[in-house]
């Protein structure tokens, strides 16, 4: 076999990226380079062979959004390849929220050799630092170049991403030098692939599986030491942070923690939680808010992290009791409150375990607390008074839209709330079906760029996906649409038009001048929304009222790719609907 350099770095690249495979990767999202050329034909030919799904994206950025919300609704990890350079550090904030939201994916970032690190060579950075902050593990080939690593190095390689995304899901960083030259003749081309084919094709190596053992801790000998499941409770679960394909073990776990108790549930409107889970509390954050009944439990077991609500953070505070957080395979700090005794290996591990030290071998079906009992009441009771208030006309507001959206949008589809707004939005007048369906949010960073190259990725894989977004959200990820084929990916998007972050005009109104908080916070930028769903051939229809979005939901249904629905907000009626709202629910509470 030849040793030429461009031979090798053909060669090992085909093995690298089969050896992905074989862990069970089949996404990879290729950016455009030159350094990167050896990665991008390997990758070619195994698209070619039906071994990978291959998707291109113009913008590194974008690429690694939406390797985010395929990883999301996949459950497996994603591979994102770009070239060198500045490419690399267009991938921070996707790893930033990857890393925050426990997620996989891996960035293989090709280099420059060593030779040519720190002495003025063309598009040759310290890329290696670039990403440092946010992944898990950061791993190099050679330094010297692909065409020096051994197979047997890359193994290892490959090894140490799959242990690391079963023990801490989150990025990871594969930078790979390559020395010129880069493109491989036709000749040793066709020389490479009998070689390989004789040598890799289809003899899978045997990675071992890492399973993480049941681990047992000071923090849950002590939780179950502390716990009584015969007193009185509240279960508060926060998004969801474990995989897709262990929610329904962790709905199981957490119906056996409710039958058991009988307490009442606060669920996050991302928290994964089924609807059908006796227990659930309408509006709990109004219910807070308004302290019309006592909520002097005994304990509290919070699962995940904390919702976006400011009500619920402030109540935790005041909370004395004990206070218990499980978490989903998340070894960091969940608790801004520090007040909680922390388990990071998930619900369903910690309740077999509750179960064998508790003694339990018989699953009994406790009554709901008469606690638990009102609180749903007065659930039902805050819904019908949102009901009449957001119905009394058909103006669309963004409080009307999160209230009604859970209803009339399918119940078995999809949804993604962008962050910001309407997160805060569903979360206070949603109710509990908002709970029908899967629902998405991406809050690790509490960032909104990635908004629309995250929604393009679940959809990729959960469609028909219904995204819910504000204008400057859209705007500011309007490169989702340089994904390959995102027109004709099934994604409904409900474009917000409050004319830039309305959440300011809340936040600020009686601090800042109107002009102020325009100039400063709200960003406005006058966009013709149907000429750019034109440039991008996305179907495209503007509403007015609630009749008309319903109409328009139905009409989106009948389309199998992209479309944009848009409504717009009156800023000034909306604050002043949300106003006299929680006014109406105080006098009649």
């Amino acid at each position: 076999m030849t040793s030429s350099i461009e031979f090798q770095n053909f060669f090992r690249s085909l093995q690298l990226l089969s050896l992905l495979v074989d862990i069970g990767i089949s996404h990879f999202i290729l950016c455009p380079g030159s350094r990167s050329a050896p990665l991008a034909i390997a990758a070619g030919e195994l698209f070619r062979r039906g071994k990978i799904k291959l998707i291109n994206s113009l913008d590194e950025r974008s690429a690694g959004f939406h390797a985010l919300g395929i990883s999301t609704a996949s459950a497996n990890n994603v591979v994102v390849i770009t070239t060198s350079g500045t490419a690399v550090a267009n991938l921070l904030p996707s790893a930033v929220e990857a890393d925050r939201s426990c997620i996989n994916i891996l960035y293989i970032t090709a280099d420059r050799p060593l030779r040519l690190k720190d002495c003025g060579a063309n598009q040759t950075v310290n890329q290696e630092e670039f990403l440092l902050s946010a992944c898990n593990l950061f791993l190099n080939t050679n330094l010297n170049g692909l065409h020096q690593t051994s197979y047997s190095e890359i193994k290892n390689l490959i090894s140490l991403i799959s242990k690391e995304n079963l023990i801490k899901p989150g990025p990871i960083q594969l930078n790979i030098p390559f020395e010129k030259p880069l493109l491989i003749s036709n000749k040793d081309r066709k020389e490479v692939l009998e070689i390989f084919d004789k040598e890799c094709l289809n003899k899978k190596i045997g990675f071992s599986s890492n399973k993480i053992k049941n681990k047992s801790c000071k923090a849950l000998d002590k939780i179950i030491k502390q716990i009584s499941l015969d007193r009185t409770g509240l279960i508060i679960v926060g998004p969801y942070r474990g995989s897709t394909n262990d929610l329904l073990a962790f709905n199981k776990s957490l119906e056996i923690i409710q039958k058991l108790t009988g307490w009442p549930v606060f669920a996050d409107p991302v928290s994964g939680v089924d609807s059908s889970l006796r227990g659930l509390i309408d509006h709990w954050e109004i219910i807070i808010s308004r302290n019309k009944i006592s909520l002097n439990f005994d304990q509290l077991l919070r699962i995940g992290p904390m919702s976006a609500s400011n009500i619920l953070e402030e109540f935790l505070k005041s909370f004395n009791g004990p206070h218990f957080l499980i978490k989903e395979n998340d070894s960091r700090d969940l608790d801004p409150i520090k007040k909680a005794i922390e388990y990071q290996f998930g619900l369903n591990k910690f309740v077999n375990q509750l179960l064998d030290k508790k003694g339990i071998t018989k699953l009994t079906n406790k009554n709901l607390l008469p606690i638990a009992s009102g609180l749903i009441d007065q659930g039902k009771r805050i819904k019908n008074l949102i009901k009449k208030h957001v119905l009394i006309n058909d103006h669309i507001t963004e409080l009307s839209i999160a209230n009604l959206i859970p209803e009339i949008w399918p119940k078995n589809k999809s949804i993604m709330i962008s962050a910001s707004s309407p997160i805060r939005d569903w979360l206070t007048f949603s109710g509990k079906e908002v709970l029908s369906r899967r629902c998405f949010s991406f809050r690790g960073a509490s960032g909104i760029d990635g908004t629309l190259s995250i929604a393009l990725g679940i959809a990729r894989i959960d469609d028909p996906l219904l995204l819910v977004t504000g204008d400057l959200s859209f705007l500011h990820d309007i490169n989702g649409w340089l994904n390959q084929d995102a027109r004709d990916i099934n994604l409904k998007i409900l474009l917000i038009d409050n004319h830039g972050g309305n959440i300011f005009n809340r936040l600020y109104k009686n601090n800042l001048s109107k002009l102020e908080i325009e100039n400063l916070f709200l960003m406005k930028r006058s966009v013709n929304w149907k000429k750019l769903a034109e440039a991008h051939e996305i179907p495209y229809r503007g509403i007015s009222s609630l009749e008309k979005l319903k109409e328009a939901f139905q009409w989106s249904l009948t389309i199998q790719k992209s479309v944009i629905i848009k409504v717009d907000i009156n800023t000034d009626y909306e604050i002043k609907q949300r106003e006299n709202l929680f006014k109406y629910i105080s006098e009649n509470y």
